[in-house]
């Protein structure tokens, strides 16, 4: 089964570049707000982590541009857990534009997981289990 969660953002002016269209930067936040619901749809929140005394840290990025997007676009993001080690976990997204549904890029992210002390540790077992629970093929 594909497991999917989706958002949906509004471009705003501050993601846009010269060229009226979504720059890179404004990519990385989407990924971000793409991210956290996905937690937050399987059950870790920020209070979650904060029990578990850990973080998911941003090691990798990743961009493929497709089509530009340009302000007052509004954009889903579909987003699935594309793998699951030992320290962190990868998410794929797609990003569609909602008028026409074209894709405008598709990202991954991989976070690893760290303790307070910003020091790297095994995913918490719950946390693990959640999200291998989840995980579909690309």
């Amino acid at each position: 089964m594909k497991y999917e969660w989706e958002v949906n953002e509004r471009v705003r002016r501050s993601d846009v570049g010269g060229s009226g269209t979504v720059n890179f930067a404004a990519y990385a936040r989407l990924m971000e707000a793409a991210e956290h619901e996905t937690l937050r749809a399987i059950g870790f929140d920020d209070s979650a982590f904060r029990r578990l005394g850990v973080q998911l840290r941003h090691v990798h990025l990743e961009f493929d541009f497709f089509r530009p997007a340009a302000v007052d676009d509004v954009l889903t993001l579909r987003t699935r857990v594309a793998g699951v080690g030992a320290h962190s976990v990868r998410f794929k997204v797609d990003v569609l534009r909602e008028s026409d549904n074209a894709q405008t890029a598709a990202l991954t992210l991989v976070a690893s997981c760290v303790d307070t002390g910003n020091r790297s540790v095994s995913l918490p077992a719950e946390l693990a289990d959640a999200l291998r629970s989840k995980v579909s093929a690309d």
